[in-house]
């Protein structure tokens, strides 16, 4: 089985968006739980989780005194201003016709719950779940 057969659609949010911008994609997508961030060429940059996003809304004037104190990706969260400043970079990927048990392989290498799906030319065409693999994983025997 391959990835395309059971990717969810991606969710984009463009790279400079502001987090009043980013919150109204959110709005507009309940049920989904990471936002990728592109270029104008949908080439991967970064993702937003949903739990990123729950530190972001927190208004910075409250947390300027903690936020010192914090480990630096929870600074980060908490005084972001847009989804550059927010998203997670990695480098973890996979194209649509790659195989569900070799994707598998990949979430067991990596700290990420989510993997954009990329096409041949290199641009976002889904999102894979660790979610999505589990439940799809004895659907087939052979990559």
């Amino acid at each position: 089985m391959k990835v395309k057969e059971v990717m969810e659609k991606p969710v984009f949010i463009p790279i400079g968006s502001t987090k009043k911008q980013i919150l109204s994609i959110v709005k507009k997508y309940p049920k989904t739980k990471i936002f990728l961030i592109v270029d104008k060429n949908k080439k991967f940059l970064g993702d937003i989780h949903e739990d990123d996003l729950f530190y972001m809304m927190i208004p910075n004037e409250k947390y300027e005194d903690i936020g010192i104190s914090l480990s630096f990706d929870l600074e980060k969260k908490f005084f972001a201003n847009n989804a550059k400043e927010i998203m997670r970079k990695h480098d973890v990927t996979c194209y649509e016709d790659d195989g569900i048990l070799a994707t598998s392989l990949k979430f067991a290498g990596a700290e990420v719950n989510e993997i954009p799906v990329l096409n041949k030319k290199n641009k976002v065409v889904g999102v894979i779940t660790q979610g999505i693999l589990l439940r799809n994983i004895n659907k087939t025997k052979n990559d």
